[in-house]
This record gives structure tokens, C-alpha cells and sequence, in this order.
């Protein structure tokens, strides 16, 4: 069951075993407040992604509506993401946008959103650095990933070399599903077998799998002494959001999405269409064995081994996806 897609009764913090919802919001004046109200409040939506610029009234009150999320949880919900508006790709030119922006609206769970460049995360370990929380993304490979979790973690030691409270710091990385299956199935039409076309639909969340990985690694005190020292001084984890969920008839493969992204923490951002399709659906789960995570994990690798056969290389199509977003 999609703990925070169901109508249950208004709650101030996401359900234990519930995908966290994040709603890709563009800014609509009076109307537009009234259904993000609605949705806080019926425990829909945990976070607010702006898909554009909005005035800095707005975006106060987008915080505060979100604040008692922001308040009883781990720092994981109740954010409000918003693009950065910068002179230029330059990583100087966006850490001076985000701190103006961040000045501004003066609120912790405000987030500027960065692209996922060079430029974009070595602004992201700057602004980590004096405190400030940041989105960066859509990303989509597994490499440019592991560099955001390399730029969040210096962005902490920064932060702890200063001085900081490391405990409100927030970072946030949004990972594109979708469109590594719009890639990914253009080339396997291309190929024309029956064999290839039964693989059409599976990289992007094959993907994500991958994703994991790379986080729950770099996470993870056990085997890195360099996260141990940081959430000895109160860190927390890179957050991951798993977004561009667009790929189909929005509702139908859209569920079957979430169905493979579940997993206890998970975060997802959907568009209000998406939102609606999905009312009421109640065929997902978000609990997982450990038996069905190996069985995953094992899929996806074969899943890459026969990409290969078809003279399709995963990693390749997700640098340029990577490439094709960076300046966006």
C-alpha cells in the first residue's frame, strides 16, 4: 500500500513503511495554494518540488506550510525545492544565487535546486559547506551519482570544519528513471527482436538498484570511516528522490514504477496528473525481504549483460542523459 498516495486522515509525518511523495508544483498563484493545502493536508504529499522560478513570498509560505514535517522528521520531509536562477553555469555564479535566494526567503527547509554538473556540484559542496541545504539533479548514471555523494560528504566535512550543526544540514539528490527508459527502449526497437523488445521497460529501475548501492555504501558506518565521523557529528544521508516518472500512460505504468522503486524511505516525485491517476491504488507495497532484494539485484546485472548483447551500453546512454541535462 502507498502509505502517503491513500486518503488517510491528516498527519504532520510520513508513515514508517510509506513512499514519500514529492509534487512537482508550478507556481499558479491563489489557486495553486489551495490544492498544495489540501494535499499537506490529507498527508499526500511530504515535499514540494517548483518546477520553476516563484517570488519569495510564495516560497515563505510554501515552507511553512511544510515546516511541521520538516520539524518532526529527520530533515527529510517537508522541503521545498527551487531552481536556481544564476548569471551563468559558472559554480561561483550559482553559489552567489543560492545564498541570495536562501537569504531571502530565510527558512531552513528551503532547498535551491542545482543542475548536476561539474559546475553544479562543486556549488553544491560550497553551499553544504556554509550550512546551506541543497537539490541537485535530475541525474541519471550510476558514476555521476557516486560525485554527488562525493560532493555531499565534503560538503559536511566543510560544514564540520567550520563549525556547523551538521544535523540541519540537507542534501538532496534527484535521480531520473524514466527517460533512461525512453533511451534505452528506442534502442531496443531499434534492435527488433523479440527477445530485445521483452527487455523494454526494465533499465530505469534496474538503475535505481544500482543507485542503492552506491548510497547504502557510501552510508554506511560499519565500512566507511569517513560517514562514521560525520554522523558521529550528527549527519545525515544524501536524500534520494527518484523522479521523471513519465514513461507510459501516467497511473498504469507509473504504479508498476513505484511497485519496483518501493523500499522503506523511498522518495518519489510525481506531477499532479500523476497524483490523481494513482488515487486510490492500492496494489503496491513498500516492504521488501532480503530474498527479493538479492533476486533484484541479480536481475539487473543480467539485465546489463543482455543490454550488451543487443550492442547497447547501459553506462554510455546514462552519461549522455547525464550530458543532455546538465546545462538545463
Amino acid at each position: 500500500m502507498i502509505g502517503t498516495l491513500d486518503r488517510p486522515p491528516a498527519r504532520t509525518s510520513r508513515p514508517a513503511d510509506g513512499l514519500a511523495v514529492w509534487y512537482q508544483h508550478t507556481p499558479s498563484g491563489p489557486a495553486g495554494r489551495d490544492r498544495i493545502r489540501c494535499l499537506v493536508e490529507a498527508g499526500r504529499i511530504t515535499s514540494v518540488a517548483l518546477t520553476g522560478p516563484a517570488p519569495e513570498d510564495e516560497l515563505r509560505w510554501l515552507c511553512d506550510l511544510l515546516s511541521p514535517l520538516h520539524e518532526r522528521g529527520d530533515g527529510r520531509d517537508g522541503l521545498v525545492s527551487v531552481p536556481v536562477a544564476a548569471r551563468s553555469r559558472k559554480a561561483c555564479d550559482q553559489v552567489h544565487a543560492a545564498r541570495r535566494l536562501a537569504a531571502a526567503v530565510n527558512r531552513p527547509n528551503l532547498l535551491p535546486a542545482l543542475p548536476a554538473s561539474d559546475p553544479g556540484l562543486a556549488a553544491l559542496t560550497t553551499l553544504l559547506g556554509e550550512g546551506i541545504g541543497v537539490r541537485t539533479g535530475p541525474l541519471h548514471s550510476v558514476a555521476r551519482y557516486r560525485q554527488a555523494v562525493r560532493a555531499h560528504l565534503d560538503g559536511l566535512e566543510l560544514a564540520r570544519w567550520r563549525g556547523l550543526d551538521l544535523a540541519g544540514l540537507t542534501s538532496v539528490a534527484a535521480f531520473g528513471v524514466g527517460g533512461i527508459d525512453v533511451e534505452i527502449d528506442a534502442l531496443l526497437d531499434r534492435a527488433g527482436s523479440h527477445e530485445a523488445k521483452a527487455l523494454r521497460g526494465m533499465a530505469g529501475t534496474a538503475t535505481t538498484r544500482l543507485a542503492r548501492g552506491v548510497h547504502a555504501d557510501a552510508h554506511c558506518a560499519e565500512d566507511s570511516t569517513r560517514w562514521r565521523a560525520l554522523a558521529a557529528a550528527g549527519a545525515r544521508p544524501q536524500h534520494l528522490v527518484w523522479t521523471q516518472l513519465y514513461h507510459g500512460v501516467p497511473g498504469h505504468r507509473t504504479a508498476r514504477y513505484l511497485d519496483a522503486l518501493a523500499a522503506p524511505g523511498a522518495c518519489v516525485e510525481l506531477c499532479a496528473p500523476t497524483l490523481e491517476a494513482l488515487d486510490g491504488t492500492s496494489e503496491i507495497r513498500t516492504l521488501r525481504s532480503t530474498r527479493e532484494e538479492q533476486d533484484a539485484q541479480a536481475f539487473t546485472e543480467r539485465l546489463i549483460a543482455y543490454l550488451r548483447w543487443f550492442d547497447i551500453c547501459h553506462e554510455s546512454v546514462l552519461r549522455s542523459l547525464d550530458a543532455a541535462h546538465a546545462h538545463h
